[in-house]
């Protein structure tokens, strides 16, 4: 089920709430066993085999959860837990991709297999090692199996994130306070979800229909098409998934829990390492957490710190996908950030704002890495900007793929001549010049107090009404393949 579906708006999250709500009027348990079975409905809408998977799953991690608590100081629990849940992500997301390149480096013939990749199981496999790692680690109290199960598989977080600890969540369903129903808190949720929506609705979709139209059309590309592919896409890949955790984020809210947020500006930082802090901070957190300071972090020495750095982004470009742009992309960040330390006396003297543009225009060009389905593509589109010699034109496709609705209906109120080319291209300009003021100027909206005023609430409402209009047809979250 998708966040931007008409069925989870309308019907879903407004039933859940209700449901909650008036549940916890009578009993606590009964609410949480409510919650529980909506979270289960949510992810059987994916397929109906995910239901059985996810329970089978919180049950193996909570009975090995109780062995490691029977057993304090054991590791063979926790070891075996991790093996679990690692296992499961190698199977179900690798396996082809080990097989696919065993048979082109041994000239095997080794059959590829046909396998469902269930929905988030990146996201559930680094949930469930956290808790176990805590566990062993005696950082969490001991809790009920209902508590872990909706801890495990709580809706608004299961698929894309954000990556939860059990001190980010439990307590809140601890907590009576979270149990009772809170209008400045529902109004603050609402504000939240709605400007993701129109995130994914009217940015993030629309940078989608040039990048589509960008690589049907590639046999004619040029220049100042291939750029404005890869500002496109990292504009996209940033509206979808930020639009998605605020999403999230107002779901949650509008049932009394906060989620921790997962963005802060990313595109305004001036280092690798200001970028991980900013971009999918749930995903920085977990690898500094669970595998850079186990490694030793930069308590080794120099080489070994480089060393760390390289294996963590190594394993963040594997949990991205099974692709070798993917693990390129991880291994290139990590090169950039060794780079970075080992030369930060000299970086840091370069004003800020020239660090600014250069790590914008680095993560950007790494972004299309994501976006090309092989290393031919990528090499497609460096050939095409490192031309000697730049076209400075769009085709009329690509100009109208960025269309802005109504745009045309207003010039044509304002008597001002226009063909259907020249209100592509005025569209392409004010789409993205919108798209980057709210990138660089304004305070990142996971970290924003949202007021409850009236006209925030008309404002909200109206973007709201827009927004649902505007869903024609259900896209999917780039993040959703994660």
């Amino acid at each position: 089920m998708q966040f931007n579906s008409l069925y989870f708006i309308l019907y879903f999250l407004p039933a859940v709430m209700l449901g909650w709500y008036l549940l916890n009027k009578k009993s606590g348990k009964a609410a949480d066993v409510f919650l529980l079975a909506a979270s289960f409905l949510f992810y059987f809408a994916g397929g109906w085999y995910l239901p059985l998977f996810l329970a089978a799953l919180i049950l193996v991690n909570w009975t090995l959860c109780l062995a490691i608590r029977k057993r304090p100081g054991k590791k063979l629990p926790l070891v075996l837990g991790i093996c679990v849940n690692a296992g499961l992500l190698l199977y179900f997301k690798y396996t082809n991709f080990f097989l696919e390149n065993l048979n082109t480096l041994l000239k095997t013939n080794f059959t590829l297999r046909n396998i469902v990749l269930p929905l988030g199981i990146s996201f559930i496999a680094f949930t469930q090692i956290s808790f176990l790692v805590d566990t062993y680690q005696g950082e969490t109290e001991e809790i009920s199996f209902l508590e872990f199960a909706l801890y495990s598989a709580f809706f608004p977080k299961i698929t894309q994130g954000p990556i939860t600890r059990q001190k980010d969540l439990i307590p809140q369903f601890q907590d009576q306070k979270s149990r009772i129903f809170d209008a400045d808190g529902v109004a603050s949720g609402l504000q939240m979800f709605t400007l993701g929506l129109a995130k994914k609705v009217f940015l993030a979709d629309t940078f989608g229909n040039y990048l589509t139209t960008f690589f049907e059309l590639k046999g004619s590309s040029n220049s100042l098409e291939a750029a404005v592919a890869i500002l496109a896409y990292s504009l996209q890949i940033y509206f979808d998934f930020s639009g998605y955790s605020d999403m999230a984020l107002g779901a949650a809210k509008m049932l009394g829990f906060d989620l921790p947020a997962n963005f802060n500006s990313p595109y305004k930082a001036d280092s690798v390492t200001d970028f991980w802090r900013r971009w999918h901070i749930s995903l920085t957190d977990f690898l500094r957490e669970y595998i850079y300071f186990p490694l030793g972090g930069s308590r080794k020495g120099t080489v070994r710190t480089y060393v760390n750095i390289l294996i963590v982004f190594l394993v963040s470009g594997f949990w991205h996908g099974a692709n070798w742009t993917f693990i390129v992309w991880g291994i290139v960040h990590g090169l950039l950030q060794v780079f970075e330390r080992a030369n930060r006396k000299w970086y840091f003297k370069i004003p800020r704002l020239i660090r600014q543009v250069l790590m914008f225009v680095s993560v950007s060009i790494l972004w299309m890495v994501f976006r090309c389905e092989s290393f031919s593509d990528f090499t497609w589109v460096m050939h095409l900007l490192g031309a000697k010699t730049w076209h400075w034109g769009l085709r009329s496709e690509l100009a109208q793929s960025l269309s802005i609705p109504g745009l045309r209906s207003v010039l044509s109120i304002l008597h001002l001549p226009f063909t259907d080319y020249s209100a592509g291209i005025l569209s392409t300009v004010l789409m993205f010049g919108f798209s980057l003021f709210l990138v660089f100027v304004p305070e990142n909206a996971e970290k924003r107090q949202y007021p409850t005023t009236a006209g925030s609430l008309l404002l909200t409402l109206v973007l709201f009404a827009a927004s649902i209009l505007s869903l024609s047809s259900v896209s999917s979250f780039i993040y959703n393949n994660f």
